[in-house]
């Protein structure tokens, strides 16, 4: 596999994980209205905590590549600014009544970066 087509993987990889957390952010919390059992998992600090870190290796590793081989800046401004709010919402202790806020605006961002990064690739 060529290496804009490994880069291309990986986005496609870090478009998922933005979206299975757009899924536990969102879709959860509506149907542990539904099924009570559900309500622990959508609370978990730890399953969130588990997100970020699948998320932030993923980030920083593209991130550093698109840094180190020149390109733009736009992709690692706006992924290490959803990556940023991700781990705000996460590690930061008293910003527990916000974490469901900043996560969403953080996987956006994340997500929306890779996303346009992966498009550009395949317009390309």
């Amino acid at each position: 596999m060529s290496s804009e087509g490994t880069r291309s993987v990986w986005d496609l990889c870090a478009v998922a994980l933005s979206s299975a957390c757009l899924v536990h952010c969102l879709a959860l919390p509506l149907l542990a209205t539904a099924l009570p059992l559900l309500s622990h998992v959508s609370e978990s600090h730890t399953v969130h905590l588990m997100l970020v870190l699948m998320a932030a290796p993923i980030t920083l590793w593209i991130v550093w590549n698109i840094v180190k081989s020149g390109g733009g800046r736009l992709f690692p401004a706006t992924a290490l600014a959803g990556l940023s709010l991700m781990l705000l919402a996460v590690l930061v202790p008293g910003l527990e009544q916000f974490e469901v806020q900043l996560t969403v605006v953080g996987v956006l961002l994340l997500g929306g970066a890779h996303l346009w990064r992966w498009h550009q690739h395949r317009i390309v």
